[in-house]
């Protein structure tokens, strides 16, 4: 049970770990996608050897390519990894808020369950500024319970044409509502986006907008309003642009004409990454949708919260 953030980074490494990669709430730049803009409003999409994608498979001794697992067939484990995420996270919070342990040196499942049910969780940084979204993280975390427990103590059914999961209910409660293929992707995504949110301390534009439509998937399961929101579309470009520092080591640069720029070199994309490169080999890289709308000049020895050195 993680008593603090840094237990909770390596107590959920492993699951984030395969989540990522399996099911990643955003997609991630590629490198056959990058734009080059140039000086004078010119621009040049450079399109280079197509990015490594590398697929994990299990197959049997026997080398059948037909034997082998697909993400599919691997699903509902995935989302068993991401229950667990979830549940640390319930915990952390808990920890964080100084609530007392109800057995002994822990929390019960049942405690927690119904603490995120009543909205008793108290929101862990960055998700004090979302109320709305950790709500609806804690009440998709607490929904679960009985799927949850199927799992881990009764049974759990997979629909092998749909991919839907089902559990067994507690004698005499309701069988648990089944959670569909869609449903259990937009499940691990929320997992995976949330842990990460709370590691990073930092609730990005893009993830808050794709961590909010992952949870408008999720509806039917922890009962509150759509919050209207839209999928990242495409991949995501990476815009490059090379800049010389002023006298005073800073930088000046217009990010509303890059981003317009940007977006007439790769249309039908929600977001664009940012390199900004200068002569020395040093590159400042950020997301571009988290860019003032304009010009602005930045000293170098303290650049903007939103780009970091690589």
């Amino acid at each position: 049970m993680p008593i603090n953030l840094t237990e909770f980074t390596y107590d959920t490494a492993f699951e984030r770990y395969i989540l990522d990669r399996a099911a990643p709430l955003l997609p991630r730049s590629q490198g056959a996608s990058v734009i080059e803009l140039g000086e004078g409003g010119s621009y040049g999409v450079a399109v280079g050897a197509p990015a490594v994608t590398v697929h994990v498979q299990s197959g049997d001794s026997t080398g059948s390519a037909g034997a082998q697992l697909s993400r599919d067939d691997i699903r509902p484990l995935l989302f068993g990894a991401a229950l667990k995420v979830l549940d640390q996270l319930c915990e952390l919070a808990l920890e964080e808020a100084g609530v007392l342990h109800n057995a002994g040196w822990r929390y019960t499942i049942g405690f927690k369950v119904k603490e995120a049910a009543g909205e008793r969780v108290a929101p862990t940084p960055p998700f004090d500024g979302r109320p709305d979204l950790w709500s609806r993280i804690m009440k998709t975390y607490s929904s679960t319970e009985e799927i949850r427990n199927s799992l881990v103590h009764r049974r759990l059914v997979v629909e092998p044409a749909t991919g839907d999961i089902s559990g067994a209910g507690t004698p005499g409660q309701p069988t648990p509502a089944p959670v569909t293929a869609d449903e259990q992707s937009a499940f691990c995504q929320v997992a995976v986006g949330a842990a990460e949110a709370v590691i990073n301390i930092t609730l990005a534009t893009r993830r808050t907008d794709q961590l909010a439509w992952a949870l408008d998937q999720l509806t039917s399961h922890h009962g509150q309003s759509s919050l209207g929101a839209s999928p990242v579309q495409g991949v995501i470009p990476r815009a490059i642009v090379r800049a010389s520092p002023g006298p005073a080591n800073d930088l000046t640069l217009d990010f509303a004409d890059i981003a317009s720029r940007a977006r007439a070199a790769v249309q039908g994309v929600s977001h664009y990454d940012i390199e900004i490169r200068l002569p020395d080999g040093q590159v400042l890289a950020g997301a571009l949708e988290d860019a003032p709308a304009g010009q602005v000049t930045f000293p170098l020895a303290n650049p903007p919260a939103w780009l970091r050195w690589v």
